[in-house]
């Protein structure tokens, strides 16, 4: 019979090997959506409010970089997706570096 630090222990590994669940994915998803329409309603409140006068100009460039930077984040993630690798350890395991003994080097401890 197993105890319960072993259960607890076996489903934390199996969380961990899960990754991001979907509940995640949507909770980035409504939040990047919320900060876009933040900012799309920030541009339109000073363009309504301020634009005629030309005044408080500084709500448009932090208007701007709250709609478009969830949607360069997201492209950027979209993007990148086939270039990370699923399991990074077998990756360094893989690897084929020599390596140098330190003897006749720089870094050698006796020089």
């Amino acid at each position: 019979m197993r105890t319960l630090e072993e259960v607890g222990n076996e489903e934390c590994e199996n969380k961990e090997k899960e990754g991001m669940t979907k509940s995640h994915y949507l909770m980035i998803f409504i939040s990047s959506l919320l900060i876009s329409i933040t900012g799309g309603s920030l541009l339109g409140w000073w363009l309504h409010k301020y634009h005629p006068t030309n005044a408080q100009l500084w709500m448009v460039p932090f208007a701007l970089i709250l709609l478009f930077t969830p949607a360069i984040v997201s492209l950027s993630v979209i993007m990148s997706g086939p270039s990370i690798h699923k399991n990074d350890e077998e990756d360094v395991l893989n690897t084929n570096q020599r390596i140098h003994p330190l003897a006749n080097s720089l870094c050698d401890p006796k020089r």
